[in-house]
């Protein structure tokens, strides 16, 4: 796993937020301050930012991020990667076909290298999550590793039954009632299941019913793939794509962080991944 690859999809309009003035993944969360004489500089922390971030650490030699047509201001934001130490370079989908779709358009970029995958438009503790996820997908030998999260909302996400050796099971995005606990919120993947997702997807008729990640997955599960769990129990996961969920973690990140001590003890300086 010498050539690792970030993926992001930030293809999405971000209804859910209503009319925010600027792409839901480059609101500010919060700030946080920069070393300058003869004071320190204050600046924004994005989801996005923290992700890229994440990636670096985790040992991603460079990142892809799927836009749209509403999301240019993202490309004015992250610019070529540079203030995070990471290449970024930008695939844009033209109409919006659901997230697998968003992340096949990256296909070409990708190749042989092994995926890490997540969504920017969450917040996830500590920032060494997408490290645990890659070190454990580096040693398990499987096609797709899936970072899983216990919730008490998982009408809200994908969840997945797990095994007693922490073996997937099965998927049930967004179940109304379930007696599961685990959704998944971050993945690492091979290229074998690069090109199953893209062989899958062009085997789809045109005009079927919306196609989500978890579904590729089953796919992956049911053509023999091997997808493990990595349950990341002193980990979370936190959605801000609605406005309480976004309120909620503004909340959270300054009551917990409000001293310029602590935000630099989180995030570390601008541009650092510490």
């Amino acid at each position: 796993m010498s050539d690792l690859i970030g993926l992001l999809p930030a293809a999405g309009r971000g209804s859910r937020l209503g009319p925010i003035p600027c792409s839901k993944e480059i609101m500010p969360l919060g700030f946080r301050p920069t070393p300058a004489a003869p004071q320190p500089i204050w600046r924004p922390v994005t989801a996005l930012e923290l992700h890229l971030h994440a990636l670096r650490r985790a040992g991603a030699g460079r990142a892809v991020i799927v836009i749209g047509e509403t999301k240019a201001d993202i490309v004015r934001y992250v610019g070529d990667g540079a203030a995070y130490d990471l290449p970024v370079a930008y695939v844009y989908q033209r109409t919006l076909a659901g997230m697998p779709y968003a992340l096949d358009l990256a296909t070409p970029w990708v190749g042989a290298a092994t995926t890490l995958f997540s969504m920017p438009d969450t917040l996830i503790y500590p920032e060494d999550t997408m490290s645990r996820l890659a070190a454990h997908h580096r040693g398990s030998g499987a096609d797709v590793t899936l970072g899983v999260f216990r919730t008490s909302s998982p009408q809200k996400f994908g969840m997945v039954e797990i095994g007693p050796q922490d073996e997937v099971r099965s998927f049930v995005d967004k179940p109304a009632r379930t007696t599961l606990e685990w959704m998944w919120g971050m993945a690492a993947w091979s290229p074998r299941f690069t090109g199953f997702m893209r062989a899958h997807l062009a085997s789809r008729a045109a005009g079927g019913p919306e196609c989500v990640l978890s579904d590729v997955f089953a796919a992956a599960l049911d053509a023999g793939l091997v997808i493990q769990a990595l349950p990341l129990t002193e980990a979370s996961y936190h959605d801000i794509g609605t406005p309480e969920d976004f309120q909620s973690v503004v909340l959270s990140m300054a009551l917990r962080h409000a001293g310029p001590d602590d935000y630099v003890r989180l995030w570390g300086p601008t541009g650092s991944d510490a």
